[in-house]
């Protein structure tokens, strides 16, 4: 599955519970506003399971921008219960592993951001070899 989808289905799941915010995906803006998500790609690691799939565990960074400490941190919580109250994204076979957030920090233009970090994680099928089907086999009957 492409990257950008994974991103785009993120977005698209914070967008269900807070869906009077604002969103940017991959670019953190000059002059973020308050009530501004962001939703980044961190991190990918494969991982060989099998021989027939490998697993990628790939990381995110989801940052909410607010006013004050106060409209941060609640948000945060209730996006990371809305995490683990769900298996993960189906639309593109992804499983949340786990999310975990920090303290706000009072940015440069004077509003204040908590940064977290979903963990996920996609199994995906690994090119197999093709081989030419076998045609016009008869049975000999001795």
């Amino acid at each position: 599955m492409a990257l950008i989808s994974e991103i785009s289905e993120i977005e698209a799941f914070i967008r269900v519970k807070f869906p009077q915010a604002t969103y940017e995906k991959q670019t953190v803006p000059e002059q973020p506003t308050p009530g501004l998500f962001v939703v980044r790609f961190l991190r990918d690691g494969r991982t060989l399971e099998t021989g027939m799939h490998y697993r990628i565990d790939r990381d995110y960074q989801i940052i909410h921008f607010g006013k004050y400490p106060e409209d941060t941190m609640p948000a945060m919580s209730e996006l990371s219960a809305a995490i683990y109250a769900t298996d993960g994204l189906p639309e593109v076979h992804m499983r949340f592993e786990g999310f975990g957030f920090s303290q706000p920090v009072l940015t440069e233009n004077k509003i204040y951001a908590t940064v977290g970090v979903l963990h996920t994680t996609v199994r995906e099928m690994k090119p197999q070899r093709q081989y030419d089907k076998i045609n016009h086999i008869h049975p000999r009957y001795v």
